[in-house]
């Protein structure tokens, strides 16, 4: 059996949590501050630009990182000769045999993404690392190993760059 352990990337909570957390420091800037000429005023006031963007990163998005981190869970992926489970917290831990598992794309829709899919491809589980993307080329690889797929390699632009896209297929 093979564990793996990482945090995992979840865009939409993170995408609603951060624009909130900007319009609620925005509103409170607003207040403090007298409204939009008020901020305009400090911030010409303050002197150095650089030192205006070193205070605006270190009070208002250093939180914002911090927190990103915090909200984002843990996941535990583990795969042995049978099934691959996942336990995230405060879900049901999922399990999926490893026989029902016959699409593996990797980098297909999102950047750093695995996607595991059944015989009609329907969508099993996505698996989303936030830091170690290495992982997702490491779980696919294991269940490659326990049963017969053919690896294919492709490549996508992502904002005029290329990306190495894999997928495996069950023979």
């Amino acid at each position: 059996m093979k564990t793996f352990q990482f945090k995992s990337h979840q865009v939409k909570k993170g995408l609603i949590f951060g624009l909130i957390y900007l319009v609620v420091v925005f509103i409170l800037c607003y207040m403090i501050f007298g409204g939009i000429n008020g901020m305009a005023d400090a911030a010409n006031n303050f002197g150095s630009a650089k030192g205006l963007g070193i205070l605006v990163a270190v009070v208002i998005i250093g939180p914002l990182v911090v927190i990103l981190q915090l909200i984002n869970p843990k996941i535990e992926v583990q795969v042995d000769s049978a099934n691959l489970s996942i336990r995230q917290p405060k879900k049901e831990d999922s399990i999926i045999p490893l026989k029902e598992i016959y699409i593996m794309e990797i980098n297909h829709a999102l950047v750093n993404q695995l996607q595991l899919f059944d015989q009609n491809r329907q969508l099993l589980a996505t698996i989303h690392p936030q830091n170690d993307t290495n992982v997702i080329f490491s779980i696919a690889s294991v269940i490659a190993q326990q049963g017969r797929f053919v690896k294919t390699k492709g490549n996508k632009k992502i904002f005029g760059n290329p990306v190495e896209t894999i997928s495996y297929s069950r023979q």
